[in-house]
């Protein structure tokens, strides 16, 4: 194990702290021994006592550092996730939220923060928000409605000046909150997503975008004839058009299988950040995960699947279309 060192001043305040509890008797006070040989059996017994102590105090500092390294990572998850969470009060109060959330409502964290949720949705749609926090806090169970954001995602300023009361800003998306009251009974967890692009993602299935490829490598045969052929984004999976999801698809393709820790080495990111992709991955059945044991440690496998291999193969002909003009 590698040793990890305390700060002196760490080790000088509990030495202060035992010196105080044995000054008043709060710890048994050691006799001396009488002879030579009771003596150095003594000092014996403290120094293994003291290398137990040491060897303890590594382990529970090991302990620590990995905790903190857990907490970062699942902060990072929490952040990066691809929908909106919050944390709200009775009053729809924010007291927590991810990075997707201030996207989403147009305004950055701190200013986020002490306002209520009602505030960034259209007035007629606040009375049906109200009564879902009823709903939510009345019972465990799981609450939802559907409201219009008054601000776009991105535009923070516009969201700025609406806090500020200079001018109301124009309608944004259209959302669904699902909300489900949290174990204390004060506060309630709340996930956000965009109607919108929910919509727009789920009419790009595989069919159509197969026949839009197909429609563009026809063009693209006629142009020698003089056909025009335009440049269209919308050909390209919105899944695999990341520079991560790109990489870990076209790494499992090549080596059939991959555990995360592997995975995250070769594309070279975080365990949080990696992580929000490989579920967007396996929500749409490109990938597969499966939880296995090696050397007695547990380990997340990950696998493409046929579907995954269709559409990486659809993606980089879709490239390889637009690279031809």
């Amino acid at each position: 194990m590698k040793k990890i060192s305390t700060p002196p001043s760490e080790l000088e305040a509990l030495r202060h702290k035992a010196e105080a509890m044995l000054k008043l008797g709060l710890k048994k006070k050691f006799a001396i021994p009488a002879s030579k040989e009771e003596m150095q059996r003594v000092v014996h017994e403290l120094a293994v006592y003291q290398i137990e102590l040491e060897m303890q105090q590594d382990e529970l500092l090991q302990t620590r550092l990995n905790l903190e390294e857990s907490l970062e990572s699942y902060t990072e998850l929490y952040d990066f996730a691809p929908l909106a969470y919050l944390t709200l009060d009775r009053t729809g109060k924010i007291l927590k939220a991810n990075l997707t959330a201030t996207q989403l409502l147009g305004v950055d964290r701190s200013s986020l923060m002490g306002n209520r949720l009602g505030m960034f949705i259209v007035s007629d749609d606040v009375p049906q928000f109200n009564a879902m926090l009823e709903r939510v806090f009345s019972s465990r169970d799981h609450e939802h409605c559907e409201v219009t954001l008054l601000v776009a995602g991105t535009h923070a300023s516009s969201a700025d000046r609406y806090l500020s009361g200079a001018a109301a800003p124009e309608h944004g998306h259209k959302v669904r909150i699902v909300a489900v009251q949290s174990s204390n009974g004060r506060e309630c967890r709340a996930v956000i997503s965009d109607l919108s692009t929910q919509q727009h993602v789920e009419k790009e299935d595989a069919s159509p975008q197969k026949l839009l490829i197909h429609d563009r490598m026809t063009k693209l045969q006629r142009k020698g004839a003089g056909a025009d052929s335009d440049f269209n984004h919308n050909l390209l999976d919105k899944v695999i058009h990341s520079r991560i999801r790109f990489a870990v698809m076209s790494y499992l393709h090549s080596v059939n299988e991959a555990s995360f820790v592997d995975i995250r080495k070769k594309v070279r990111t975080t365990d949080g950040n990696l992580s929000v992709h490989m579920r967007i991955l396996e929500s749409t059945e490109y990938i597969s995960c499966d939880k296995d044991f090696q050397a007695r440690k547990p380990q997340t496998i990950y696998r493409i699947t046929l579907k995954g291999r269709d559409a990486l193969i659809n993606y980089k002909n879709c490239l390889l279309s637009f690279a031809a003009e």
